[in-house]
């Protein structure tokens, strides 16, 4: 009896895998023959971290569509991307942004990011968006030049050692956040450490997510399940990711502190105080850091950009227009800056999964093909950043030039399909901090510094889990005289 009940389950789960690999509208999307099948296919090649380079190695092979799953497509035509992401499209994300909705004391946070409405993400974006305009952004500059202060102070003791920039910058991003959010830092910088472990728990979360929401539907039978959760979080043999409960820690600490004040007291030029006068309800450290590094990364690596860009800061300091902490109105003043820095994130963007949507009622036509409504269609950013017909020949380079040697038409058609920071309404809310942190921190360390790759090995190393994460960026700082 129970053989016949293993060759009946064999059976059936043979008739269904053939009944989805042959669905209409897929089954003739090429693609690796194992991915018609089965779900396994993804999480087994992104497991090892190197997401980027198995997209491109999947176009290069099968062209500008391909089928990595049984409901699953990757494109990378350009003319799908006002389709998928415009302001007015109907697609929605997919599950797969689930599994960054955290639970707190058993209940679901739906965040900007992870929610899948379109009616709940207005809702919970319409009440912070004039907050994260560039001018007002533009406020916060006195709380990020604190930290920029601490920053150059530190590269400055530790001038002529070997740094790990990397692991600096990302101190750097996250103070930052700490300081417009609360006005009161993290502390990573002063304390040189990670800070309760955050930055590690926040590493190991994102390898889960990156991992199990190839298959959602398993994540709520493992962290998505609170018992599950609990069993994990009371156990002592396996250390479980748990960003969250730090950061709301910290959190309720900043906001019973700014109770606490007489209310005559309350006015600070933080995100916490305008959230609790305006009654509003409210990440960017990491992908900032992630842009951050970038930067320096290919200027360290690219010796004749590095000097034509500190030529320009010079040039604006011994004219008098930069002041002691360089303002994001001065550094719009330097246009190398600009494009040295859009080149970086073109390059590198913080994002290299797929930013996957849902095929919504009634179908679509991509790429000659028809989906039915449900299928789940991505473009990764990597993949469109290579693209030669938009970016040129030398599209895997790094050459910042491309952005001031080409036409106007030229220039609108790179910009129209750059996705560092997503697209259409789901485009993160926080770019406009990025971009002020870059602006303003980048012309201060070559103003002030001379950098100097100082690692054993010839490049960095990338780990991909949703966010592009690179490690091993050794550089050596010295002072430069003024």
């Amino acid at each position: 009896m129970a053989v016949l009940v293993l060759v009946f389950v064999l059976v059936f789960v043979i008739i269904r895998s053939t009944i989805t690999a042959l669905r209409p509208g897929l089954r003739s999307i090429p693609g690796p023959f194992i991915a018609r099948f089965s779900c396994l296919y993804r999480p087994w090649k992104i497991a090892k971290g190197n997401a980027p380079d198995f997209y491109l190695a999947l176009h290069e092979q099968y062209g500008p569509i391909v089928r990595t799953g049984p409901n699953t497509v990757d494109i990378s035509d350009p003319k799908a991307i006002p389709i998928l992401y415009g302001i007015s499209s109907k697609f929605l994300k997919s599950p797969f942004y689930d599994i960054f909705n955290p639970s707190y004391e058993d209940e679901k946070m739906p965040n900007m990011f992870s929610v899948r409405d379109p009616a709940q993400h207005q809702a919970l974006r319409r009440p912070v968006a004039q907050k994260f305009s560039m001018s007002s952004i533009k406020s916060f500059e006195p709380l990020t030049d604190e930290c920029t202060s601490i920053f150059l102070a530190a590269m400055a003791e530790l001038e002529g050692q070997a740094v790990d920039l990397g692991v600096w910058l990302q101190w750097y991003a996250f103070d930052v956040i700490g300081a417009i959010t609360f006005q009161r830092r993290f502390g990573f910088m002063e304390d040189r450490t990670d800070k309760w472990g955050m930055i590690r728990a926040m590493e190991k979360g994102l390898v889960y997510a990156g991992i199990v929401g190839q298959i959602p539907a398993l994540h709520s039978w493992l962290l998505g399940n609170r018992w599950v959760a609990r069993i994990m979080a009371a156990q002592s043999f396996f250390e479980v990711a748990d960003p969250l409960r730090s950061i709301v820690r910290f959190t309720q600490q900043c906001i019973d502190e700014y109770d606490r004040q007489p209310e005559e007291h309350r006015g600070r030029p933080d995100f916490l105080a305008w959230l609790r006068e305006s009654d509003g309800k409210g990440n960017r450290g990491d992908s900032t850091a992630i842009s951050l590094r970038a930067v320096i990364y290919f200027l360290a690596k690219n010796k004749s950009v590095y000097d034509k860009l500190q030529k320009e800061i010079d040039e604006a300091d011994r004219a008098g227009n930069l002041s002691e902490y360089i303002t994001y109105t001065e550094c719009l003043e330097l246009p190398y800056l600009q494009v040295v820095i859009k080149e970086a994130m073109r390059c590198h963007p913080g994002v290299l999964f797929p930013l996957e949507r849902v095929v919504p009622d009634g179908g679509v036509t991509l790429c000659g093909a028809r989906f039915e409504a449900g299928t789940i269609v991505g473009i990764n950013p990597a993949v469109m950043h290579h693209d030669k017909t938009i970016f040129g020949d030398d599209a895997a380079a790094f050459r910042p030039e491309r952005w001031t040697e080409s036409d106007d038409e030229k220039i609108k058609l790179m910009d129209r399909h750059l996705m560092t920071f997503g697209q259409g309404s789901r485009t993160c809310i926080g770019k406009n901090l990025s971009i002020m942190e870059m602006g303003k921190l980048i012309p201060q360390i070559i103003r002030r510094f001379e950098i100097e790759w100082a690692s054993d090995q010839p490049q960095w190393c990338v780990e991909t889990f949703w966010f592009a994460k690179q490690h091993g960026l050794i550089c050596r700082l010295r002072l430069r005289e003024r």
